[in-house]
């Protein structure tokens, strides 16, 4: 069976791609770095209310910050999705990819790459797309509205046999 799926690329599309990563492929670093970055919001906001307590006028320094690193955290995600976006050749935003027996075609108006299923390491999938990832740095994603030939359920049990992977649901 073959399918066909036609994916338009924008800060939205990247965005999911960065928090599937963030949930799969970079798991521990992520924990590592969050922690680290509650543990630097956390004492910004002790120095906050200490320089407030001895009547220092630069307290609320310390305040913006934490606020600053905690947006940071909560908006993550869509942040790299915004700034990778910006990166994306406006040739290569609207890609076509074909899906057949032996491997894949992602075909957009700056390139045509050819994927053998064995290259793919993760795959995952959210209520809008499915999630390819080749390697820590590089994903590929479909919507799943997207498929021309093929539906999103079939293609699902057809990319589960073909890799060998359980397609993972991220929220």
């Amino acid at each position: 069976m073959e399918f066909v799926n036609q994916t338009v690329i924008g800060s939205k599309e990247l965005a999911a791609l960065s928090r599937g990563a963030r949930k799969t492929m970079r798991r521990n670093r992520n924990r590592m770095v969050r922690t680290l970055g509650l543990l630097i919001i956390t004492l910004n906001i002790f120095f906050a209310w200490v320089s407030f307590r001895v009547g220092d006028s630069r307290w609320w320094l310390n305040g913006v910050l934490a606020l600053f690193l905690l947006v940071i955290i909560v908006w993550e995600d869509r942040l790299n999705g915004r700034f990778r976006a910006r990166h994306v050749l406006q040739d290569a935003r609207e890609v076509t990819a074909s899906f057949g027996p032996d491997g894949y075609t992602s075909t957009s108006r700056a390139t045509d790459s050819s994927f053998t299923y064995d290259q793919i390491r993760t795959v995952c999938e959210t209520s809008e797309y499915f999630l390819f990832y080749l390697d820590r740095n590089l994903g590929q994603i479909y919507r799943k509205d997207g498929f021309t030939k093929g539906t999103a359920m079939a293609f699902r049990e057809f990319i589960s046999r073909k890799t060998g992977l359980t397609v993972r649901n991220i929220r």
